[in-house]
């Protein structure tokens, strides 16, 4: 009997240890909350080794003395540690506070874009313009920035020249299929970083003082160049010929990406509807704009009734406000940043931040075409660096059909409209601020929809509080932007999942869309290179349009314009249907 109860005792202590014993175990292996920010922690030091570039974008220093080495073995080992980081942030799920679950989220929808990118698309054997990207960005920030000493960035400058080369030669071994459109665009990126290496780089160079060393330098630049050449030659020799890659994802593939970009379940049929009501629904608002601004400016003149007839009269007198060259056009720009500043600050829309480290310059000229420009903000490891604002350029010289189309799509109620998007209270302040957060993960991985769609709600906030003295052509500027970001989300479903070839997305953007001669021509492109982030501008519009009319139903006579943009700023690049419970 006696013997019975121990044994009894000892079942049911084993009965209570061997749970107790698994939980144990797990505990080890999930992370605390703590543990998030160090499995987040981990991450970045090994993404930072295998992007060095963006790394050094982001203000991590040593990082501009290193470039991307893309081999079989390094690519193999990311892989892997993707996935272990993934599975890691999948066994903590529920044990965390709200801001920890969206730092995991975002660091989750970063990781499934990277296994995206390696193990599906293994854009190392299937993609010349993924090394055409690296090579044309190699010495953006490094050429341009302040942050390294003279010594430093020539030092630099030499190493990443060498890891180009290597980059070529990797390419070459790697390198075996493409797709047709984006193949021979990376040809076009490559010879034009092989001329900057070759002639611009080189006259660069001859400003610095002699060093040891640097008598070499105008060698290594031409070498350089060589191996781009090589590259280029293996491309059109071996891989251009035969790709058996469409310009098309297809359906599955879109559809698949599509929900990782977006971070929802939406597919790629929700978003085709969704995007053509939307163009049907901007139409109308542009109909009635052109007609205010008809009676405004021909008073007395019966407007067309016809909606491409009124629409081409009076986009033609938005165009006609334009600029004739790359002097006049970066001065409009500078001129407009000073304004909106003040402006964003006299009408108590948001805060800004203390001290401006902005630096507005056209395009560098290895950056390939006209056209090519856009916000490169300092980042969360030196958050005081500057930010680079690279404004699309065309030369000088160029034909004089090529300007004005440049200059039609680029006019000054435009320019004055997209200055708000782009820097106060947009791109630029929203990354300025977003490199102080601390939550660096909303930093480097910000959700894309916020980015895009927190820009684009900028410029409706601004033009309805009188910005530019609500100029009727500037609000239709909005619209017809309005109305891009709509038809470029639709044609992307209609390129990757309906067939469309180039001629039919041309068609429909300058039919439908509205496009500006530039931006229709350049449509292709963008569809082809960067479906998904298409879509970003018009979702995440409709999501911040969302989110704003909640709060002001919410709080109605205490809603605040300045308190809602200072806090959603304040919350980060988080998704945008997180933000109702961060700024409560």
């Amino acid at each position: 009997m006696k013997n019975t109860n121990i044994k009894h005792k000892d079942t049911a202590y084993r009965a209570m240890f061997i749970p107790f014993l698994f939980l144990l175990v797990l505990s080890a292996c999930v992370p605390s909350p703590k543990g998030i920010d160090k499995t987040i922690g981990d991450y970045i030091e090994k993404w930072k080794d295998f992007y060095p570039t963006q790394a050094f974008s982001s203000g991590d220093l040593d990082s501009a003395f290193v470039f991307e080495e893309i081999t079989l073995e390094r690519i193999g080992a990311w892989i892997d540690f993707n996935h272990m980081i993934l599975e890691k942030l999948q066994l903590s799920a529920g044990e965390m506070t709200l801001d920890d679950r969206i730092d995991s989220d975002l660091l989750e929808r970063q990781i499934l874009g990277e296994l995206e990118k390696w193990e599906q698309d293994k854009v190392f054997e299937n993609s010349p313009l993924f090394y055409a990207g690296q090579i044309s960005q190699a010495l953006t920030h490094i050429l341009a920035r302040d942050e390294l000493s003279p010594a430093q960035k020539r030092k630099a400058v030499l190493n990443r020249l060498s890891g180009i080369q290597s980059l070529c030669a990797q390419g070459e071994a790697l390198l075996k299929n493409g797709r047709p459109h984006n193949t021979l665009r990376s040809l076009v990126v490559m010879a034009s970083s092989a001329r900057f290496f070759e002639e611009n780089l080189i006259e660069i160079s001859r400003k610095w003082p002699n060093e040891p060393g640097l008598e070499s330098f105008p060698q290594e630049c031409r070498n350089t160049a060589t191996s781009i050449h090589s590259l280029i030659a293996h491309i059109r020799e071996n891989v251009g010929p035969q790709v058996t890659l469409s310009d098309s994802l297809g359906d599955e593939a879109y559809a698949r990406k599509l929900k990782i970009y977006t971070g929802t379940d939406m597919i790629p049929e929700e978003l085709e509807e969704i995007t053509f009501q939307e163009i049907k629904e901007v139409q109308t608002l542009m109909q009635a704009a052109a007609k205010e601004y008809w009676t405004e400016r021909y008073p007395g003149e019966k407007s067309p009734e016809d909606f491409k007839e009124l629409m081409e009269r009076v986009l033609h007198d938005m165009e006609a406000n334009r600029e004739e060259n790359q002097k006049g056009f970066l001065d409009v720009f500078v001129q407009l940043i000073d304004r909106a500043a003040n402006f964003i600050r006299d009408q108590n829309i948001a805060t800004l931040p203390q001290e401006r480290t902005l630096k507005t310059a056209l395009s560098p000229p290895h950056f390939a075409g006209a056209a090519v420009g856009g916000v490169y903000p300092a980042g969360p490891f030196n958050p005081s660096a500057q930010t680079l604002f690279y404004l699309p350029s065309v030369p000088d010289d160029a034909p004089e059909e090529v300007k004005e189309g440049f200059y039609r799509s680029f006019n000054n109620h435009f320019n004055a409209m997209i200055i708000t998007h782009e820097i106060y209270p947009g791109h630029y302040m929203q990354l300025k601020l977003a490199a102080s957060n601390p939550h660096l993960v909303r930093s480097l991985y910000a959700d894309p929809l916020y980015a895009e769609g927190w820009a684009t709600l900028c410029e409706v906030i601004t033009l309805d509080a009188g910005w530019n003295g609500y100029d009727k052509l500037d609000r239709l500027a909005h619209l017809r932007k309005r109305l891009e970001n709509a038809t470029r989300a639709y044609t992307s479903v209609q390129a990757h999942c309906r067939g469309w070839n180039k001629g039919q997305i041309h068609d429909f953007a300058v039919e439908e869309g509205l496009l500006a001669p530039q931006f229709a021509t350049n449509l292709w492109d963008r569809v082809t290179a960067s479906p998904l982030q298409l879509t970003s501008y018009f979702l995440g519009f409709k999501k911040f349009l969302q989110v704003l009319e909640q709060e002001k139903k919410r709080l109605r006579d205490d809603f605040s314009l300045q308190i809602f943009c200072d806090s959603v700023l304040d919350a980060g690049a988080v998704p945008i249907d997180k933000l109702p419970s961060l700024i409560k």
